[in-house]
This record gives structure tokens, C-alpha cells and sequence, in this order.
């Protein structure tokens, strides 16, 4: 089950396409657009281009507010929407999972600050590796470090965290 996992953010987004079988990441972007992921989802013919490679399932980061509400987060809640709404259109299974359930699930306490994340999915997955020898996250960096973290923990919750991501979930 090949997960695309998004880190939406107000103009382009975290994204990473990851293999929780062979526990590997196929792709990855620190700063994929809204549209082309959009337009990705549902098609082998995506931004990826990892050949024949469709997402079976799609992870969004849900945004949630935590009492602040300023412009960026009003953007980030309508790139959701955008890419919620292209899951449905192809029919593709999808969750918006909240990243306490994330961090939860990653064991990340203190408010799940990026560097926590990045380290648990590095513990779990692999190092990046080097260019001549690279590591199961290899190319990972800066915001698809958070979305490499959602499909981790997604996949790798306990069953009763995953029962609550599923609901929690559920659009």
C-alpha cells in the first residue's frame, strides 16, 4: 500500500510517497504545489514520477488552530480543502489525520517540534544516507520530514491509535 503523505502548508507543501512494505521512501518534496499534487492524485502520471507508482491511500495533515487564527493558517486550511477534494474526485482513499495523533503515535512529546519528528522517522525508517550510498530517507528534508512522520505513524500506530486516526479521520 504505496501512502501519499502531505504536509499542506499555505502555497506549496511537505510530501513524501512512501513504501510502508519495504519501509522506504520513494519520493519526496520539501516545497511540492498544491496543484501538481492535486492533479497527481489518483494518476501514475504525478509530480513523483516514480514509474508506475500510484498512491493507494493519501495522509493530509489535518490543521488545527489551537486558538490562533492568522492568515497563514486560513491559507494551509484552504490548501486541505483543495487537496481533500482531489481525493475525492478520484476516488482514492484518504484520511486528514490531527498531528497530535501523529506525535502520540511517534511517541513525540513537548508539542511534536519538526526536529522531534525528523528524529523519530530516522530511528524508525533510516538515515538519509549519502549520495553515492543513500539511506531509506534519502532526499527527505525540511517539510517532508513532517510528512514522512504522518505516514510512519499512520502505519505504524498501535491498533487502537490507528482506530482513532481512521475515525478522526474519516471525511
Amino acid at each position: 500500500m504505496v501512502t501519499l503523505a502531505i504536509d499542506p502548508g499555505p502555497t506549496a507543501c511537505g510530501a513524501v510517497l512512501y513504501d510502508p512494505a519495504a519501509r522506504r521512501v520513494l519520493w519526496s518534496s520539501k516545497a511540492a504545489s498544491v496543484s501538481s499534487l492535486c492533479r497527481g492524485i489518483g494518476t501514475v502520471v504525478a509530480p513523483w514520477g516514480v514509474s508506475g507508482v500510484s498512491p493507494s491511500l493519501v495522509l493530509i495533515e489535518r490543521v488545527q488552530s489551537y486558538g490562533i487564527a492568522g492568515a497563514s493558517l486560513l491559507l494551509t486550511s484552504e490548501s486541505v480543502g483543495r487537496l481533500w477534494q482531489a481525493c475525492q474526485a478520484s476516488g482514492v482513499p484518504h484520511l486528514l489525520v490531527p498531528r497530535r495523533l501523529v506525535c502520540t503515535s511517534l511517541d513525540v512529546s513537548g508539542g511534536g517540534e519538526d526536529a522531534q519528528v525528523r528524529r523519530a522517522c530516522i530511528d524508525r525508517v533510516g538515515a538519509p544516507g549519502l549520495k553515492r550510498a543513500p539511506g531509506a530517507t534519502y532526499g527527505v528534508t525540511s517539510h517532508a520530514w513532517q510528512a514522512l512522520g504522518l505516514a510512519v505513524a499512520y502505519h505504524e500506530a498501535p491498533l487502537t491509535l490507528r482506530a482513532r486516526m481512521d475515525e478522526e479521520g474519516a471525511t
